[in-house]
């Protein structure tokens, strides 16, 4: 059947029926014969290039393109291993880099130690060092060209990439903190990242924010020694615990890490950033750390917006209760107590509206036509999918809505009167809180004193009671 099958489709004398059953019966003429005729990227497509796929290279490599276009991973993993199993050239390439974005890399690892090329020595480098097999990173230093070694060298001393336990980790200017309240040590898990820490901590040295920070050189951390889950659509979120482990210990107050993928975010003493995040991301992130509540939707089950405040705990957001009972200046009081921007409002501005017998919180919109620009009460979308409603100081756009927006004077005003008043707890107490979850009490309670150390002198809890406050708050586990 097989040649009767080729013989009439070399004649171009073949009926319907022959075709279909000689893809039936899956003799390969026929279904190349069919191939070529059906329209691309159909159903039928995909079904006999499946088929055509088990020993023609070139179609196995087609199909792995497009499920990788099509972020089937695992298709496109299978195709492409088909690709390479019948020796297609550039199918081992792609195979690599889709393991290395997938972090897959004991896979990625193991291919490119099958190949001889620079450039697959540069990738097996790289992917040597976030896997923090430092001791295969030794033996692949003296392959490398000595340029390129030399600047390689060179990351490895800077980044602290090394096994030499002995090597200085201290920065002076930045651990030092009767020199820097917020000290900051940010970490990635590759050179790549590293490199773009270094630039962004550059590209941030000319924006006001700065001056409430200083940095350390970024260092190195493989990706074997976190437990973190990421997503490109989800918040980074990673086991806290890694950091008590640590040797020596980081000695700054807060610190950040940089990931392959993952959405932004500041977690109490910890930054998270992903490798595509920009200046203005990072500024967005740093101001957390200082204090400032996102303006955007937060989610729905987020601890702020469960109930109303009982104190002061952001620069440029409060929440409140959406209506309050009692005379108006009564309520007015109460507002002064809630709001860090009270005494920046104009006493012709309206803070509230009454409706029967109640007084509707905020700035009303009836007076923001030609006032757009003043200091208010404003509402904020932060808690929008919850019952409490949170308000900020002004209507102007700006980089806690939107990260494209500037980082307004305002607020940097607001800064610059309680620059430490809302500031993050030290990256210490996320790890005694990690500690805690894990029943891990004794270390928990060593690392919190860690946290409170941070915070404040004997002198401070006596002379300062917002200072008592954020100290009992940490304590307590309810920063």
């Amino acid at each position: 059947m097989p040649q009767y099958i080729t013989s009439r489709i070399a004649l171009n004398d073949i009926s319907e029926a022959e075709v279909s059953y000689g893809i039936k019966k899956r003799i390969r003429k026929a279904v190349q014969y069919r191939f070529l005729m059906v329209e691309e990227q159909s159903n039928e497509w995909f079904y006999l290039a499946k088929i055509l796929a088990q020993e023609d290279k070139n179609i196995a490599f087609d199909l792995a393109i497009i499920y990788h276009l099509e972020n089937d991973v695992t298709q496109a993993i299978y195709w492409y291993e088909q690709a390479v199993f019948l020796k297609h050239e550039k199918a081992l390439v792609e195979l690599i880099d889709l393991y290395i974005d997938e972090g897959d890399l004991l896979k990625a690892k193991a291919l490119l130690l099958t190949q001889k090329n620079s450039d697959a020595l540069d990738k097996l480098i790289d992917v040597t060092i976030t896997l923090g097999d430092l001791q295969l990173l030794d033996e692949l230093l003296p392959l490398i060209e000595s340029p390129q070694q030399n600047t390689l060298i060179n990351d490895i001393q800077q980044y602290q990439i090394s096994k030499n336990d002995d090597i200085d980790l201290i920065n002076q200017q930045a651990n030092n903190p009767n020199k820097c309240r917020n000290s900051i040590q940010l970490f990635a898990t590759n050179l790549a990242n590293l490199h773009k820490l270094d630039a962004l901590i550059t590209s941030v040295q000319q924006h006001p924010i700065s001056r409430y920070f200083c940095f350390n050189r970024p260092r190195y951390i493989s990706i074997e020694q976190l437990n973190c889950s990421y997503d490109t659509e989800k918040a980074i979120q990673c086991r806290e615990t890694v950091w008590s482990q640590l040797h020596p210990e980081v000695n700054t107050r807060y610190l950040g890490l940089m990931l392959t993928k993952g959405g932004a975010n500041v977690n109490n003493g910890i930054l998270y950033l992903d490798e595509l995040d920009d200046k203005k991301v990072f500024i967005h992130e740093l101001s957390h750390l200082l204090g400032f509540v996102d303006e955007y939707p937060l989610p729905s089950h987020h601890k702020i917006c469960q109930k109303p405040q009982t104190s002061i705990f952001s620069h440029n957001i409060s929440i409140l209760k959406p209506y309050y009972e009692g005379s108006k200046e009564e309520v007015l009081t109460l507002l002064a107590k809630q709001i860090p921007w009270f005494d920046l409002i104009d006493k012709t501005t309206p803070l509230m509206q009454q409706v029967d017998n109640k007084w509707k919180i905020g700035t009303p919109k009836s007076y923001l036509f030609n006032h757009s620009q003043e200091i208010g009460l404003f509402t904020a979308e932060t808690c929008q999918n919850n019952s409490t409603q949170a308000f900020k100081p002004t209507r102007i756009k700006n980089s806690l809505r939107y990260y494209e927006e500037p980082f307004i004077e305002l607020y940097l005003h607001l800064l610059n009167k309680n620059p430490d008043k809302y500031s993050m707890p030290s990256y210490h107490y996320n790890v005694a809180k990690s500690l805690f979850k894990m029943n891990k009490e004794a270390l928990g309670l060593e690392w919190l004193n860690k946290a409170l150390k941070r915070e404040i002198s004997t002198a401070d809890l006596i002379e300062n009671k917002n200072k008592v406050t954020r100290y009992n708050k940490i304590k307590l586990g309810e920063y």
